[in-house]
């Protein structure tokens, strides 16, 4: 069996950019797709976990990605910024919600150019499926 991994940790992200971008209907999806995208955890604090950052940037291009950051203070470090509660972001990645569907409800905030984001609509919904490959640990 394979270990687990706890959502989010370096390995975790490590792990989930690797996946992407081996992932050839990701590569397909994401085609053209030019920008960093930064992921938040709006309610950090409030998960019982010791990180070093409070979040993390994918340098997600052209369906690939080709590595990230961890962003160690509160700032938007990325032209796309997705923040969303720990609990919501796991429902997202356990695939019980949509990413269209969690930004359309509010649960999943957006910071960048919502039009082409929703061109993507396809490529995100294929992040979250490769996500959901990932043997993941959730805190809460």
């Amino acid at each position: 069996m394979t270990e687990k991994l706890t959502f989010p940790s370096e390995d975790w992200i490590k792990d989930y950019c690797s996946k992407l971008s081996s992932s050839a209907e990701y590569n397909r999806l994401g085609k053209g797709w030019q920008d960093p995208i930064q992921f938040k955890i709006i309610d950090l604090e409030s998960v019982k976990v010791s990180l070093d950052f409070k979040s993390f940037v994918l340098e997600v291009k052209d369906g690939r990605c080709e590595g990230y950051r961890l962003v160690k203070d509160d700032s938007d470090s990325a032209p796309f910024v997705l923040s969303s509660s720990y609990s919501d972001w796991r429902r997202t990645l356990e695939g019980k919600v949509n990413p269209t569907q969690a930004m359309l409800s509010g649960s999943l905030k957006v910071k960048g150019n919502v039009m082409l984001l929703m061109k993507y609509a396809a490529a995100a919904t294929e992040m979250v499926k490769v996500a959901g490959k990932i043997e993941t640990e959730f805190i809460v």
